[in-house]
């Protein structure tokens, strides 16, 4: 898969029947392609798993579609569509002022523009930037074009600067004073000015809208790739103001970004109104310029965060035209869908969800949970990049075609797991956009295998085997945290997939209230319900994740960016909130690795016990389960979790199985840095006791149990030799045990 070959994404990702659903396409090798709709199943080829086995949707025929490459111009700014520049025409001067941090003042191999309303055309207006050597720039319209200023001003990296320029037009004379605050207790307070004369009058009245944080003349879509012009850094408290030739000073604008900060609406605070909007996401709630440490919470704060933090690698839409609309038929079964686009010389398989539709007259007991959220979090990882600080080294052989694509297609956006350009962390991640790690043929290039979707759709296939295509149905994340625990009611059986990382505290509440009603649970992955996430339903295909000061990361966030910006909640990890999985499902996090993973050793004690005998039909006399598998070669590896007692698992949960039973996992796995304090030791497979994988199973007041498995990779030998294996008996017996109950 090239630059060219043909890739795409449905909006919205998670659909209804009945409802239209926009499909978007770049396609660049011809002018035509097919689409064709399935439903999709088994779609990692592996030659001990089972045959991929996508059923084709007969309801919506074969179409041909006229195609267009498309690409995306990624990086956030502001945008004030009317600001009231026309009338800088009556002054007779004009002032601009802000405070800034620039974040990556070199390097940035583009332009970055701090603020922006140049009308190309008329050659009027004014524009500042940064060029690729970090020097300041300032440009404005003057009768005989566009002139431009070179600042003497040095913008140095996490510096706050506040900036005044002022523009005369009648003398054509600009002024910049500079104000550059200490960044530590041995740096002093620096103040500058200076003054340029372009001997001509300045044209800098602008219809045209003003940007903040970017250039206002750029596309955000086009046939071509599109360079970022956006800034690396904070801005707060822009102004505008204007003075008359007799004096009278007037505010035009003045933004003040501590309002509305859960929302991508920016106020104007002078009284005119002029207010704006954000695109691609900036990142809110961030510590500003008069930020102190007594308050770290911006939803109680009186100052310290009216800053807004651009990027020019951020992407919240990608924007691309709708090159056809889907009709999702009325009686289409909730699942996991998949259009393959076709255009004679590459393919692509672009997936959708559609829910249950909730006026059905039947609903099965059983609803397989996709985890959407986490497609979110991991959406376009780039974690192999090695320029970026944070990176795996990766085997170049385990690279499929979707790692190139994404390598030569910087407008497809960055994860949760990437630092931005700047070397600071992500907090937003976003599904309007091809996630071409969201495949079903998608190989992880660490492990040369399936991961996340494309595993999961191995649990597709076995609940297709064991009940049927309609004797479940499909939810996902975003049904369960917009719905909450009324959609839960509906069932009486839930099954996670294989990483449910990311839940919202909705999505927590609604599964605590199933399981206080009698619900079955089987919690079939690893490393689930770990980090705290906030979804906003107003904008769907957004979540925000804020890795603060424990967990399993790649990045830490400074204090005093730890709340989330879209809830206003503390960020970092639900234990940390005192909600930690194994409350719920028995099971925690506790380790990782890469290397070859581990089998589970059946306990005495689950032996013994008569009322659990039911999980050991058909395998009576197997002493050890899943020393096979599809991924590292076990059902236990990637990340792993454990019960623990003192975190909450219920007293009176049994260990099925666990992977210490079993010769546990090698050096290559080390403990999680939340579960490790003085002295550091013992913290690899071979030497602590809590780098292991334990099979639990408990049941509720109320009637209803618990099966959790400790593993990612649990998936992976469930589909080994087409589920014909100890663990696809396990599950199986569960799930029917399950059904039975609730019948």
């Amino acid at each position: 898969m090239s630059l060219d070959n043909i890739i795409g994404y449905v909006d919205p990702l998670v659909t209804s029947p009945g409802i239209k659903a926009a499909v978007k396409v770049s396609c660049s090798r011809r002018d035509t392609f097919t689409s064709q709709v399935y439903r999709l199943g088994a779609g990692f080829n592996h030659p001990d798993g089972p045959p991929v086995s996508h059923q084709l949707v007969e309801a919506i025929p074969q179409q041909t579609h006229q195609g267009r490459p498309q690409f995306s111009r990624i990086g956030s700014f502001a945008r004030i569509p009317s600001w009231g520049g026309i009338l800088l025409e009556r002054a007779d001067s004009v002032s601009i002022s802000f405070w800034c941090q620039p974040t990556l003042p070199r390097g940035a191999k583009h332009n970055q523009f701090l603020f922006s309303s140049t009308d190309n055309s008329q050659l009027t207006g004014f524009e500042c930037f940064l060029d690729q050597a970090g020097v300041l720039r300032l440009r404005t319209g003057v009768p005989n074009g566009m002139q431009e200023v070179i600042l003497s001003v040095n913008l140095l990296r996490y510096r706050w600067y506040h900036l005044v320029f002022s523009m005369r037009s009648s003398s054509g004379t600009l002024t910049l004073e500079s104000k550059a605050k200490a960044r530590d207790i041995g740096e002093p307070e620096e103040l500058l000015e200076e003054r340029h004369s372009l001997e001509q009058p300045l044209r800098i009245a602008s219809h045209i809208p003003l940007t903040i944080g970017s250039d206002s003349h750029g596309c955000q879509t086009s046939t071509k790739p599109i360079d970022s012009g956006s800034f690396n850094g904070k801005i707060e408290r822009f102004r505008i103001e204007t003075r008359s030739s007799a004096g009278h000073i007037d505010t035009l604008l003045d933004m003040d970004f501590s309002l509305y900060i859960p929302t991508d609406k920016i106020r104007d605070v002078s009284g005119n109104e002029h207010h704006g909007e954000l695109i691609n996401g900036p990142s809110r709630a961030v510590t500003g310029h008069d930020w102190h440490a007594s308050q770290t919470d911006w939803t109680h704060a009186s100052y310290g965060y009216g800053a807004i933090y651009f990027h020019d690698d951020d992407l919240d839409d990608a924007q691309w035209e709708t090159t056809f609309e889907l009709d999702v038929p009325k009686d289409l079964h909730s699942g996991c869908y998949g259009i393959l686009v076709d255009d004679g010389v590459s393919t692509d398989f672009i997936p959708f969800f559609i829910r249950p539709d909730p006026n059905a007259s039947r609903t099965p007991p059983v609803a397989l949970i996709i985890p959407t959220m986490t497609y979110a979090a991991y959406a376009n990882e780039h974690l192999h990049d090695e320029s970026r600080e944070v990176h795996f080294p990766g085997d170049p052989d385990k690279k499929d075609k979707y790692f190139h694509t994404l390598m030569k297609r910087p407008d497809l956006g960055i994860s949760l797991y990437d630092s931005h350009n700047d070397g600071s962390g992500t907090i937003f991640s976003s599904l309007k956009r091809p996630v071409l790690n969201m495949r079903p043929d998608y190989s992880m290039w660490l492990f040369d295998g399936p991961r996340e979707f494309s595993a999961d759709l191995w649990f597709v296939e076995f609940l297709d085997r064991e009940l049927g295509p309609e004797g479940y149905d499909v939810i996902t994340d975003h049904d369960i945290s917009e719905q909450g625990a009324p959609l839960l009611k509906r069932y009486s059986v839930l099954l996670s997939c294989s990483h449910p990382e990311y839940p919202t505290y909705r999505m927590l509440d609604a599964y605590t209230a199933f399981l206080a009603n009698g619900g079955h649970f089987m919690y079939l992955g690893g490393n689930g319900y770990y980090w705290v996430t906030s979804h906003d339903p107003g904008r769907p295909h957004r979540i925000e994740v804020r890795r603060a000061e424990a967990g399993c990361r790649t990045f830490g966030l400074p204090p005093g960016n730890w709340h989330h910006s879209l809830s206003g909640e503390l960020g970092g990890l639900w234990r940390s909130r005192g909600r930690p999985p194994n409350k719920l499902f028995g099971v925690g996090s506790c380790a990782m690795g890469v290397g070859k993973g581990a089998g589970y050793g059946i306990t005495d004690e689950a032996r013994s016990k008569k009322h659990l005998s039911f999980i050991f039909r058909g395998i009576e006399s197997d002493t050890t389960i899943g020393d096979f598998g599809l991924v590292q070669g076990a059902a236990s590896g990637d990340e792993i979790d454990r019960m623990d007692y003192g975190l909450g698992t219920p007293k009176n949960a049994v260990m099925i199985a666990t992977t210490k039973l079993a010769g546990g996992h090698s050096d290559e796995y080390m403990l999680f840095n939340e579960e490790t304090l003085y002295p550091m030791v013992n913290l690899h497979g071979t030497t602590s006791d809590k780098i292991r994988s334990d099979i639990v199973y408990f049941e509720t007041p109320s009637e209803g149990a618990v099966f959790s498995v400790g593993s990612i990779n649990w998936v992976g030998a469930l589909a080994w030799k087409a589920f014909d294996n100890n663990i696809a008996r396990i599950s199986s017996n569960v799930l029917h045990e399950f059904v039975r109950r609730s019948k």
